[in-house]
């Protein structure tokens, strides 16, 4: 087994691969990569199983990828995935295309009691009996050469997976919930999801309280961070972390004396990145747009009970055990806020299966036709 765990890092041998891959109807896939020090993920391995094969391939080794792009675009194969969001992220950023038609495991499994985001190794536990080490996940992907035990451990990734595949695939179609699924899986297509504008990069910061000037120099600020890190080939937080953003909109530094005073400011800038700051703070404060507030104003959260979104979270919680779909695909907390301030239109849970699962119940329960109580320690549901 060991001799046959070497990764693919010639273009005759990976040619020959592609062509045993096009006779596949499916594929498991994972990768292997490091993300630490640069804005992009960098591409270590790419393990690809079939029916009856499984192999890794070498991407540092500077051969040519296309056959593995082609394979990624083929509709004729389904593309098995755990988790697929980072790897789809990394593949995007190489070849400009989100692989299709894809399946994620890890989604499927929240379909048919499986837990809520299930991690590969306590998937294949499940359903495999197998137990996995993932000793080897946070090793260095980049040296060269790899160790037989990381080649062994990034192959068995997809080995098992081609596996796990038709058994989940079959909880799926017992449940009648493929279309469900299908739909989920369409929400990875976006390609929203994996490329952030500069201009739109502020709305992925984390703010607790905010004004319409502030918004507007934080947006600017960020929509420059993101230019940089780009240009530099850095992570965002290696240039500056969302928090020194946040305090310098608030702050409105004059000088680079007062920029450095800024709490967490990094220390590691020159006075050519201080003066940048400066210099788009200041163009902010002399071109603040009167309509602004209309423009990036956010959403103010109304003060809800906390009783009245425990009660929700309880039918939730109900409704999640008696579908064994995990709660996190019914909905979230903005989810059940938005339905107690009223605003039930754009709503997810109130449209197709999740309508059917829980969005009904919650005007059932809003009209006091439910109520629960307690029997022997279990929670059950009283229509009223």
């Amino acid at each position: 087994m060991h001799n046959k765990n070497i990764p693919i890092n010639d273009q005759v041998s990976l040619n020959k691969f592609y062509l045993e891959c096009l006779n596949e109807n499916i594929l498991a896939i994972d990768t292997e990569f490091v993300r630490e020090n640069s804005y992009h993920p960098i591409l270590c391995l790419v393990q690809i199983a079939g029916s009856n094969f499984s192999k890794a391939i070498d991407p540092l080794s500077g051969i040519n990828m296309e056959p593995i792009w082609k394979l990624l675009s083929n509709r004729n194969i389904l593309k098995v995935f755990h988790a697929a969001r980072q790897d789809i992220e990394i593949f995007f950023n190489l070849t400009g295309k989100i692989p299709e038609p894809i399946y994620d495991t890890q989604i499927a499994a929240m379909f048919c009691g499986l837990g809520e985001q299930i991690g590969y190794e306590n998937l294949i536990n499940k359903l495999l009996g197998l137990t996995i080490s993932k000793e080897h996940q946070f090793t260095n992907w980049l040296q060269r050469p790899l160790s037989q035990k990381q080649i062994d451990y990034a192959i068995s990734d997809v080995s098992y997976l081609i596996k796990v595949f038709p058994l989940i695939e079959k909880k799926i179609e017992e449940k009648n919930r493929r279309d469900w699924v299908k739909k989920e899986f369409n929400l990875l297509q976006k390609t929203d999801l994996y490329q952030i504008e500069p201009d739109e990069a502020w709305k992925k910061i984390k703010i607790k309280r905010s004004n319409p000037e502030m918004l507007f120099i934080l947006k600017n600020l960020a929509c420059w961070r993101e230019t940089e890190c780009k240009k530099r080939n850095i992570p965002r937080g290696r240039l500056i972390r969302d928090d020194v953003l946040i305090n310098l909109s608030y702050g409105k530094p004059k000088t680079i004396n007062e920029i450095k005073k800024v709490r967490a400011f990094p220390k590691h800038f020159s006075n050519d990145d201080c003066l940048m700051i400066l210099n788009i703070i200041n163009k902010c404060l002399k071109n603040l747009p009167k309509v602004l507030h209309k423009k990036i104003k956010l959403k103010e959260k109304k003060t809800i009970s906390k009783d009245t979104l425990n009660l929700l979270k309880l039918l939730l919680n109900y409704c999640s055990q008696k579908s064994g779909i995990a709660e996190k695909v019914i909905a979230n907390g903005d989810d059940l806020r938005l339905i107690l301030e009223g605003k039930k239109k754009n709503v997810k849970v109130f449209y197709g299966w999740r309508n059917e699962i829980f969005g009904n119940k919650v005007e059932s329960l809003l009209k006091g036709k439910i109520a629960f109580k307690l029997e022997k320690g279990i929670v059950k549901k009283i229509d009223i």
